[in-house]
């Protein structure tokens, strides 16, 4: 088997009852130039076993075992040993469309870095919407015009994901990007990040080709972790670093405080997940010293935001009054864990 056009990077961890959906998936594809590489991330149920059982069957399969250390780390494992021009990732309880790999392969040229897709949400096995780029497919050429545009990818949270992309993998070499595996949030956004900053050959292609899947209460998003806003806080920091750099910060200052607005009502919102073990009163006291931070006051002070929903938040948050603000939060994290 010569170099194959797609390397397609999965990491599993104890994921049993989904991965041979997802290996399925690619393997009933039209097209047969591409690699499947399965990263066993320590997993302790029949995982292995599993994709053990796929790779006897299939030569574009291998396996890798690795000790659990987290789907960054994983990831970039299957991002050493890849073969391919170019890269993807699928989580392991996500699975693609009909033909989608072979409608990938159809948009890459000798020019392509970047090809960013759709995608279907699939809760609790129904599909509730699809989320596609705006507009048309389209070819950019063209680094000041891709990143014109990518701001409305970014406001959408388009760009976050890795499984709605396809990487040239000399770029990604090239440049040194990887996922950091220290991080516990935002790893997907920071590594995309530092993919677009300078990329030029983009294609947009308007088409939802992969099925993610939510599973309420399952995954990392339901955990409390204290360190999220600050996380949260420094990943805007890094996408105001770059609008910078790309001279276009000025008129894209609102969309960075209407992130940061959400997220500190996200973060006083997961004070009602169950791992929380913070007291009533030092919930009020975090609230507190978010607040009373200069530079968000300065956002909060400036009501600017045209959307209803940003603005019932900052009016929420304007009131400074953090009994009133905790209630909100338990409220608006009812109507979360409900939809």
């Amino acid at each position: 088997m010569g170099v194959p056009l797609i390397s397609i990077i999965i990491p599993v961890f104890n994921a049993e009852k989904t991965i041979g959906r997802a290996i399925n998936s690619i393997l009933c594809q039209n097209s047969l130039d591409f690699e499947l590489l399965l990263i066993n991330d320590g997993s302790h149920d029949n995982s292995l076993q599993i994709m053990g059982n796929f790779k006897e069957r299939d030569s574009r399969i291998q396996v890798f075992n690795i000790a659990n250390s987290g789907v960054s780390f994983a990831r970039n494992y299957g991002i050493k040993h890849a073969q391919g021009k170019y890269i993807t990732f699928l989580d392991a309880d996500d699975y693609y469309v009909e033909k989608a790999i072979e409608k990938i392969q159809s948009e890459l040229n000798e020019e392509t870095q970047l090809v960013i897709f759709g995608y279907n949400v699939e809760y609790e096995n129904k599909f509730s919407r699809s989320t596609r780029p705006f507009g048309q497919s389209l070819q950019f050429s063209n680094k000041k015009d891709f990143r014109e545009y990518s701001v409305s990818l970014i406001r959408n949270e388009m760009i976050n994901a890795p499984w709605n992309k396809i990487y040239l993998t000399s770029y990604l070499k090239e440049k040194q990007i990887l996922f950091l595996p220290e991080l516990n949030i935002g790893e997907d956004l920071k590594f995309n990040l530092a993919v677009i900053r300078d990329v030029k050959y983009v294609k947009i292609f308007n088409e939802a080709l992969v099925n993610y899947t939510v599973k309420k209460g399952e995954g990392l998003v339901s955990r409390f972790r204290p360190n999220r806003f600050e996380l949260r806080y420094s990943l805007l920091l890094e996408l105001k670093e770059l609008l910078t750099y790309w001279g276009i910060l000025q008129k894209n200052q609102a969309m960075i405080d209407r992130f940061l607005i959400r997220d500190i009502m996200a973060f006083f919102m997961d004070f009602y997940k169950s791992n929380c073990k913070f007291s009533y009163s030092e919930k009020l006291q975090l609230i507190e010293e978010i607040l009373c931070r200069k530079d968000i006051k300065e956002i909060l002070s400036k009501s600017n935001y045209d959307d209803l929903s940003t603005k019932l938040l900052e009016l929420i948050l304007r009131t400074n009054n953090c009994r009133f603000i905790l209630l909100s939060a338990k409220i608006l994290n009812i109507k979360r864990a409900l939809r």
